[in-house]
């Protein structure tokens, strides 16, 4: 496919269809998120979720005993990693396991994106929960979740473009010009129509749709906190896009964050540190 305004136009109609397939989202991850949104989640309905399926916990159990989290004992039980780890961090990692589905593909063009956005999106929530904690301890979860997310609406993109090459209505030899130019037009309002489809709480769908808009002083704290991390993975070519010459220091996120050179050093090593993660529990 060598016209542009016809692939345009074939992506632009596919989004403002009646029907439009959607990426999977794992119901025990949604239902999670649901429950941890609450002021007062119940750690029951949380462990039964978990335990209904049976290769989620087995994952779970597995990052309680990696390096990363092991202390003297073995965990063995989902009771025992929320002891160990606390119900916030249990969420959080049950919510990136279940999440995965959402970055699946058949398809060897958007699987290699699909690939590079997952890290991207992992690596944004572990950065975000790293500033959060810093910045406002308080808002740990919502950072990190929506760091997860923030994305979505790429992720949605390339779901797409599979479909419509699987029903022909593409060809197989897309320009990569052209999908990644309308993929980084597009994925902000696609984000915030997804999440708004899952019923996702209204901080994450803002965060998918304005966390490539200018700073402005009357943002939501997490919105500014997820910008500067998909700022900083930007700098460090953590994902698809690359801009190595990029000053921290002078965005305006880190100024409104009051954040100093040497924060955001270290915000780099832990979005660099994040890999080791993703590659070894993801």
């Amino acid at each position: 496919m060598r016209d542009k305004k016809v692939f345009v136009d074939i992506i632009r109609g596919y989004f403002t269809a009646q029907e439009v397939e959607l990426p999977a989202f794992d119901r025990t991850g949604l239902v999670i998120l649901q429950e941890i949104a609450k002021p007062d989640p119940d750690m029951h309905i949380i462990e039964k979720q978990i335990l209904r399926d049976p290769a989620l916990t087995s994952q779970l159990l597995k990052i309680a005993n990696s390096p990363y989290y092991r202390g003297l004992q073995e965990v063995t039980t989902v009771r025992n990693a929320i002891v160990r780890l606390g119900l916030s961090e249990v969420t959080q990692m049950v919510t990136l396991l279940s999440q995965k589905k959402s970055f699946a593909s058949e398809d060897s063009l958007t699987r290699d994106y699909m690939d590079q956005l997952w890290v991207h999106s992992v690596a944004c929530a572990m950065g975000g929960k790293w500033l959060a904690k810093i910045i406002a301890p308080g808002k740990v979860n919502e950072v990190f979740f929506a760091g997860l997310l923030h994305d979505m609406g790429k992720a949605f993109f390339l779901h797409a473009i599979h479909i419509l090459k699987k029903n022909e209505q593409l060809a197989v030899d897309i320009p990569q010009s052209y999908l990644e130019e309308m993929m980084n037009t597009l994925h902000a309002p696609l984000g915030v129509k997804l999440l708004t489809l899952w019923n996702l709480p209204t901080i994450y769908c803002d965060v998918a749709g304005k966390h490539h808009n200018d700073f402005t002083e009357d943002q939501d704290v997490i919105l500014t906190m997820v910008s500067l991390v998909n700022k900083t993975l930007n700098k460090c070519g953590i994902g698809i896009r690359h801009v190595p010459d990029l000053d921290l220091v002078q965005t305006a996120e880190a100024k409104a964050l009051a954040l100093d050179p040497s924060h955001l050093k270290e915000l780099e090593q832990v979005v660099q540190n994040s890999l080791n993660f993703i590659k070894d529990n993801t």
